[in-house]
């Protein structure tokens, strides 16, 4: 048979521009798709049976390289199952080629087998569509890394016989002979050029500046606007090592009004502090800069924007003339104290066990992927921070879909530790990231167990309902040990400070998982007495 024609220019055009990782969900119409890239040469390929953790597989691989990942699959519903990860990929700004094979376009609306309507299957949670039939899918790769980046689709009708014959031998196709750098290309889409002038001029005017961050990749902007005596607040997933503990600081409402700023500028994406947007909500800055080269639409979470600044963290920082003030009324050392004596009460309670596994990352070389959404808030809570291990955290959507995949995705690009800390509601609902050939060595899950999911009992309005045990908090028995032994993994498991080897499970010789027993209702009463240290 013939091979379907244009397959294999779409896969080495994708090559050709920098494209070398896909991540392949078996199926039988997408046959041709997995034959190009599996047999091109140029593509390290990995093979994902269930589409849902295979997209955030892809996403996890995306985080670390910054380049764009293919995931592929089949026709029908198994694109939908790819829609979590790309509506993730989407808010999260992450690059993703999403390949979807599909029948041919007379069959579709006939009843015909796996066949649904796959044209803009994602609607606006992908930047771009494109038909391989009728458009120039050789734009896709640099569509999806320009800012912002995200992910893309590209449809592919293919018609029967779609196997080849024993003996086919793939024919490299010679239409494209220079194959362009991406990351060059990345590297000057967010150097847009900022007249300062009149930023410079706010800057010197202002008498309070306050620096928000949002999520964000290693930066140096704590470092860097801290030295001018700027207050600059983020949480653990903004990675700028703040060491203001904002949320607890703002929990007595009644030192709001003095840290109201004049300016205020955010760097970064989402915040997971609630508390951060109701304060500057209700204590308006005068302007409120968001700093980004280009922005999906025009987000405002602290219904104060004035000015959207269209460059990069770093050019902003640069370009702009700092004037050192005593700006920084932001001052948490009392808070700090208050941290520090009740911690050093520990008892067997969530909020002590990740204050305690925080310390314990800390001196190791490793990176932490914190599922949503009670185990991201905790890291917020503690005493001991994240100041050399980077944090990720798939903060775009906050769904619990995915958290353990996108770790599992990411620790392949790796050498250091790759620790996912998840809850069992998270993991049990992601548990089939394990259900792969690809767990290496590196990679260590930390499972906080409490039976269910947590955070309801700590939220007021939720906590009190009748409905509460049986349809919010998702009550579950089930342990983590059989999948982790299906999986090959080292399993760990703690009920009590005598079972809890941190040293142990951190330096196992391959992957292991530990599964950390609490009760949920202890765990709240804890966190409630923790909290009223801070209020008025």
């Amino acid at each position: 048979m013939a091979f379907p024609k244009g397959i294999i220019e779409l896969v080495d055009s994708l090559y050709q521009q920098g494209v070398n990782e896909a991540v392949i969900c078996p199926g039988s119409r997408n046959a041709p798709l997995m034959i190009a890239l599996t047999r091109h040469g140029g593509f390290k390929c990995y093979s994902i049976a269930d589409e849902r953790s295979a997209g955030f597989f892809g996403l996890g691989i995306a985080l670390k390289t910054g380049r764009p990942v293919v995931i592929c699959c089949t026709s029908g519903s198994a694109g939908l199952n790819f829609a979590p990860a790309v509506v993730e990929a989407f808010f999260q700004e992450v690059p993703l080629i999403v390949l979807t094979a599909d029948r041919p376009k007379e069959w579709i609306g006939q009843w015909d087998g796996q066949t649904i309507y796959q044209e803009n299957l994602f609607g606006k949670h992908a930047k771009a569509f494109f038909d391989f039939e009728t458009d120039d899918c050789s734009a896709a790769p640099l569509t999806a890394l320009a800012e912002p980046k995200g992910p893309v689709q590209i449809n592919v009708p293919i018609s029967e016989p779609f196997y080849p014959e024993p003996g086919f031998v793939l024919e490299k196709s010679e239409t494209f002979s220079l194959r362009q750098n991406l990351s060059k290309h990345k590297a000057q889409s967010t150097k847009n050029k900022v007249n300062f002038a009149y930023f410079n001029q706010e800057i010197a005017s202002a008498d309070k500046i306050l620096v928000t961050v949002g999520q964000m990749e290693d930066n140096l902007i704590f470092e860097t606007l801290s030295a001018y005596g700027i207050p600059v607040i983020g949480d653990a997933t903004s990675n700028c090592g703040s060491t203001i503990a904002h949320d607890l600081l703002l929990a007595d409402e009644s030192v709001w009004p003095a840290l109201q700023p004049d300016l205020h500028i955010h760097f970064g994406k989402s915040f997971v502090s609630k508390r951060i947007k109701q304060f500057l909500r209700t204590h308006k800055p005068k302007q409120s800069w968001l700093i980004h080269p280009n922005p999906i639409g025009k987000p405002d979470p602290f219904l104060c924007l004035t000015h959207v600044i269209n460059t990069d963290a770093e050019s902003f920082i640069e370009g702009v003339e700092w004037t050192t003030k005593s700006w920084n009324t932001w001052n948490s050392t009392n808070i700090t104290s208050l941290q520090a004596k009740f911690f050093a009460q520990p008892n067997w309670t969530e909020l002590h066990l990740y204050n305690q596994v925080t310390e314990a990352i800390e001196l190791e070389s490793a990176e932490v992927h914190i599922a949503n959404s009670l185990a991201v808030r905790y890291i917020n809570w503690t005493l001991a921070k994240f100041t050399k291990t980077k944090v990720f955290s798939n903060r775009g959507t906050s769904g619990i879909d995915g958290c353990l995949s996108t770790a599992v995705g990411a620790a392949q690009k790796t050498d250091k530790l790759s620790i996912s800390i998840i809850g069992d509601v998270a993991f049990q609902y992601d548990r089939n990231a394990l259900w792969n050939k690809y767990i290496p060595s590196n990679l260590r899950i930390i499972v906080f167990n409490n039976g269910g999911g947590g955070i309801f009992r700590n939220l007021e309005g939720a906590k009190d309902l009748p409905e509460l045990d049986e349809f919010m908090e998702t009550r579950q028995g089930f342990t983590a040990e059989n999948t982790a032994k299906d999986a090959g993994i080292s399993y760990y498991s703690a009920s009590n400070p005598s079972e809890l080897d941190l040293n142990a499970f951190l330096h196992n010789q391959g992957p292991a998982l530990l599964e950390i027993h609490t009760n949920s209702i202890e765990n709240a009463a804890e966190l409630k007495k923790y909290m009223a240290l801070f209020k008025a």
